[in-house]
């Protein structure tokens, strides 16, 4: 992964322009006030009953507005903790799988207790049943797996020529082999050929879409190219895999700002203060403010404004972000 500075030179924030805009009502509210409550669910394949990983699983109002988000794990399990409440759907989508949304669950309250379960199956499409979708397990013959060891030898020597060549080989004996994509892709980077890295990446992850190497790599290089409804996903994952990185949770929340999805854009840049090494992602207060515009919370974007004084007082921005709180502050 590349240096903080290269990941946040593409975080745009647009906040100078509409800071004290006219507001306007906030999208949703996350369920009634009272007592808070844990939603756990486990996400299967219809096809074998096996967990689903690496799946986009959102906390719903009932009026379609996203209250939270979560990425299921490798046993395909996502929790959604202090959950106020109220109503709520949850809608499970993802490469290779029709989306799939609950019926209404009742939390907190006499309806609904402190501790819920949520056992969803999704179905493959049919387009990833006829590829071999990620709910069967391949068998990958043993010419194919002596030509990836023979790879992986040369990559521990840093022969990066002769590797790639071993895991041409065991690609050609068995197209679905997702382990030796990821490595070609590797091999690639090494050799400075960032495109048939990309390529090799994503080919690996339409196999397997866990592969944290992977989903990082096109992450970034989708995000620094500014595709960023091709960026999230990957970062998705990547923030699945690695949920206490202040860095990837600080360029996903920016991602779903930029996708316009402002109610988890707040939610992940929020979870930044709390993490090791915060203070180098005090950018995290702006997205928060800027997703906060025009809602009514101008005493929210306030305390941001502040906190990122606070944490990068000698920031390039902080001249404007100055402006802007005093702007705020006189109204």
């Amino acid at each position: 992964m590349r240096s903080v500075h290269l990941w946040l030179q593409a975080l745009v924030i647009a906040f100078l322009s509409t800071a004290g805009a006219a507001q306007q009502s906030t999208t949703m509210s996350g369920g009634t006030s009272g007592g808070l409550s844990t939603i756990r669910v486990r996400v299967s394949y219809q096809q074998n009953h096996r967990p689903a990983p690496a799946l986009r699983v959102e906390l719903m109002s009932p009026y379609g507005g996203a209250a939270d988000m979560r990425s299921t794990d490798g046993n395909g399990s996502a929790t959604f903790d202090k959950v106020s409440t109220g109503r709520y759907l949850v809608r499970v989508s993802g490469p290779d799988i029709e989306t799939t949304t609950t019926d209404l669950i009742e939390v907190g309250g006499a309806a609904g207790g402190p501790f819920i379960t949520e056992n969803i199956q999704v179905k493959l499409t049919e387009a990833a049943m006829q590829a071999g979708g990620p709910a069967i397990a391949p068998i990958i013959p043993d010419a194919a797996q002596k030509e990836f060891k023979l790879g992986s030898k040369e990559m521990d020597k840093k022969h990066w020529e002769d590797a790639k060549a071993h895991f041409q080989k065991a690609i050609a004996l068995f197209p679905k082999y997702a382990e030796a994509l990821n490595d070609l892709a590797l091999a690639d980077i090494q050799l400075k050929d960032g495109q048939g890295a990309v390529e090799s990446f994503r080919s690996a992850t339409q196999i397997d879409p866990t592969l944290p190497q992977a989903n990082l790599y096109l992450g970034q290089f989708y995000y620094e190219n500014k595709q960023y409804k091709d960026a999230e996903p990957y970062l998705m994952r990547a923030a699945a895999d690695q949920p206490k990185s202040a860095q990837i949770l600080t360029v996903l929340a920016n991602t779903q700002l930029q996708n316009g999805e402002t109610d988890l854009a707040i939610t992940n840049a929020r979870r930044v203060p709390s993490l090791e090494n915060h203070k180098q992602f005090a950018i995290s207060h702006l997205i928060v403010a800027q997703a906060l515009t025009g809602k009514g919370h101008d005493d929210e974007i306030v305390k941001e404004y502040e906190a990122y004084l606070k944490e990068a007082p000698d920031s390039t921005l902080a001249p404007r972000v100055k402006d802007a709180l005093a702007q705020l502050k006189s109204k």
